[in-house]
């Protein structure tokens, strides 16, 4: 058959997705042209129709030799070429290419068994633990792994002889299916070949394939683990032995003598990605000890900032409490903390349980230590162990939250707190298994400016529960002056904290404070700015004096150059010196560059004197920039407390993130002539949570019912009146 006129003969080749019959609604559309003899461009007008058609092609034009040699040289194309199948042309051109398939695979198909073993050893190494942001085609449990396992058998039958690859198996197709039809929904609501399965996407996904929202994304990520599974079972078939082995007991032969206490104990102290995406197997010690597990099973996360499954997320906790129990990082003290408390066991334990109450009800602090209850009577702990744990799985929030949004130096905060802890072994087990959680939730919710602000907290309140403690090190003036000794002198360290307030000296590193007392030196009177890292985050530190609007000022400035606050706090001296600390992201996701930081850097400046145009500037910004896409709808909650302090009322607000919160926040608040005494600013991926200490400027707090809720309104409408 021609296709072009007189001529050479070709023959149109379907390859990869297409030769498989497997596309997506915006996948490419791959042929191979086969010509007899090079030269023939007329081959190429037999791909105009799908040009015209505004469909992706991916083509090339080759010889019978072109396309083997094309095999020979990349895997790729070789897998590409197993599932040849002939669309339209010359069909004696396409046998000659399926008998030259042959030689090939027999030639190839052990190096392209190695190939494919390598690079799912480099895809574990690159996810070691399930995301939530699923990538259905090239990541664990994939398309890419279910098309790995056909073209080992593809290639199995096509070198024996057999050039119709075998069929999928069943459990394996239903698997395809599931991923292929969330695929296409995904491509469906993008409207373009988009493979990463969100959460914001759950319910348009589900709504577009007539599901249920839960229960798709449960099956999606159960059938991701099946892939994952079959995959490494028939490399591991094809090389003879396994590649790796599953990191938890499932009982069985040998397992009689063992009690299901000592099967768990075992599966947590090899908590880590060693190989299965299935982070804990059904096995029937779980069953007895903590049947409430089932819930958690590739249960999709609701809260934004979470980058695994529910059941993922507590493994991957106990495998970051293993490794506390050793390392430190961001100086937070865990190995020595877990020297004084004494039971990694039981740490490891209490990781397990944080967030066992999670599908079980609304409040999943309160309902998982119910359910921590009954699995302590079921395993048979001491009442002092049950104790401790019950308490860590009630208030493994409790740390974090506290030391991200209140005044960490009030004395009442600090009594509150510990009369809910109620002793130091229990403070230390919280402490650890809230780090261990913050560390296993994602990028975003473990920095080392929150770390500074837990471990403050910590030995803050660890003084109140056991002063005499060894891992109860308050700083003090004195041991600020001794690290500082030949760096800065007594006397200005002294003068220093002695105008500052108790917060700055449990919160700040002595390091952090000779910076600042050298910021001051060379503000002379005026402004000093300083710009570092610290871990992952641009730290922007700005030394000036005092006046109202300040805050205002330089986070309107940061917002109309794009730069977003993600945490941060502010001290005045006693003297009217202002230190302010932000931490700082790039809102267009790309990192800021030394040339934007040296602009932004100049209109602060300019800004502090009063001289920078912010609201021309933001509205420019919005003019220019599309919003941020909002990837999920946090809800917007406004909180006005005045039994959080004695002195100030507490304005919280926590709600999705949006361009210049922070500013028209504070811009509300100096137009409602409130003094801003502490603001703590904290942003956890798409959610950001502000709490601001205020009052009236002559001393007064906001507690009259009428002007509570004036302020709780005027907040909402800046709220709505900025872009999402």
């Amino acid at each position: 058959m021609e296709l072009a006129g007189e001529g050479p003969t070709f023959a149109v080749v379907a390859v990869g997705g297409y030769g498989r019959s497997e596309q997506s609604r915006h996948s490419d559309v791959d042929v191979m042209i086969l010509i007899a003899g090079s030269g023939d461009d007329r081959a190429l007008r037999a791909l105009y129709p799908l040009w015209d058609a505004n469909l992706k092609v991916g083509h090339s034009v080759r010889t019978v030799p072109q396309a083997i040699a094309a095999g020979q040289a990349n895997v790729e194309t070789l897998t590409a070429l197993l599932d040849a199948r002939l669309v339209a042309g010359e069909a004696s051109l396409f046998d000659q290419f399926i008998k030259a398939r042959t030689a090939l695979v027999r030639a190839q198909r052990a190096s392209m068994k190695q190939q494919l073993a390598i690079r799912r050893e480099q895809l574990r190494q690159r996810e070691p633990w399930q995301l939530l942001a699923a990538d259905l085609k090239n990541g664990r449990g994939g398309l890419r792994d279910v098309q790995a396992v056909h073209w080992l058998d593809a290639a199995d039958a096509i070198a024996a002889g057999d050039n119709t690859p075998p069929p999928l198996p069943p459990a394996l197709a239903e698997v395809q299916e599931h991923l292929l039809r969330t695929r296409n929904a995904v491509h469906a609501l993008a409207d373009r070949p988009a493979d990463i399965y969100r959460q914001d996407q759950a319910t348009a996904v589900a709504a577009w394939l007539g599901v249920d929202a839960l229960d798709w994304g449960r099956r999606l990520y159960t059938v991701m683990r099946e892939a994952d599974a079959a995959v490494d079972e028939r490399i591991a078939a094809q090389s003879g032995g396994r590649r790796w082995r599953l990191p938890w007991p499932r009982g069985g032969r040998g397992d009689e003598s063992r009690s299901s206490l000592e099967l768990l104990r075992e599966a947590l102290r090899g908590a880590a990605p060693s190989g299965a995406l299935e982070p804990l197997a059904e096995s029937p010690w779980l069953t007895e000890l903590l049947p409430e597990w089932e819930v958690l099973r590739a249960r999709p996360h609701i809260a934004p900032f979470h980058i695994h499954p529910v059941d993922v997320h507590v493994l991957r906790a106990v495998a970051e409490a293993r490794a506390i129990l050793k390392e430190d990082t961001f100086d937070v003290g865990t190995p020595t903390v877990a020297r004084e408390f004494g039971s990694d066991e039981e740490v490891l334990l209490a990781a397990l349980l944080h967030d066992i109450g999670k599908g079980h009800g609304a409040d999943h602090p309160e309902v998982g230590a119910l359910i921590a209850e009954r699995f302590v009577e079921r395993a048979a702990l001491s009442p002092e162990v049950a104790r401790r744990l019950v308490t860590s799985v009630r208030h493994h929030l409790l740390l974090p939250n506290v030391a991200t949004r209140r005044d960490i130096a009030d004395p009442a905060v600090i009594q509150e707190t510990a009369e809910r802890i109620g002793d130091a072994q229990t403070l230390r087990l919280i402490y650890l298994v809230s780090i261990a959680d913050a560390r296993a939730s994602g990028p975003n919710v473990w920095s080392q400016w929150k770390a500074q602000l837990m471990r403050a907290f910590y030995v803050r309140l660890l003084a109140v529960l056991a002063a005499d403690a060894p891992d109860a090190e308050l700083p003090t003036v004195e041991s600020t002056i001794a690290a500082l000794r030949g760096v800065v002198s007594e006397e200005a360290v002294r003068a220093h904290l002695g105008g500052m307030g108790s917060d700055y000296l449990i919160s700040t590193p002595a390091g952090r404070i000779g910076e600042h007392i050298a910021m001051i030196e060379e503000a002379a009177g005026g402004t000093a700015l300083r710009l570092d890292r610290l871990g992952d985050l641009d730290r922007l530190t700005v030394v000036t004096p005092d006046r109202t609007g300040l805050i205002q000022a330089i986070t309107g400035t940061l917002a109309g150059h794009n730069a977003s606050v993600l945490g941060g706090d502010a001290h005045t001296r006693a003297d009217g010196v202002a230190i302010q600390v932000w931490h700082v992201s790039d809102t267009l996701g790309v990192g800021i560059d030394q040339r934007r930081w040296d602009r932004i850097l100049s209109a602060v400046r300019l800004a502090i004197a009063g001289e920078f145009p912010i609201e021309e500037r933001l509205a420019e910004i919005r003019a220019t920039y599309p919003p941020p896409p909002r990837n999920v709808d946090v809800p917007t909650n406004v909180v006005i407390d005045n039994a959080a302090s004695r002195q100030f009322t507490v304005l919280e607000v926590s709600t999705g993130d949006r361009r210049g919160l922070l500013y028209g926040m504070t811009k509300l608040l100096h137009e409602q002539r409130l003094d801003i005494s502490l603001a703590k600013v904290d942003t956890i991926g798409p959610e950001i949570v502000d709490a601001f200490y205020i009052r009236h400027e002559d001393g007064r707090r906001i507690d009259q019912p009428d002007e509570m809720e004036r302020l709780r309104l005027a907040v909402l409408r800046v709220l709505d009146g900025l872009e999402p």
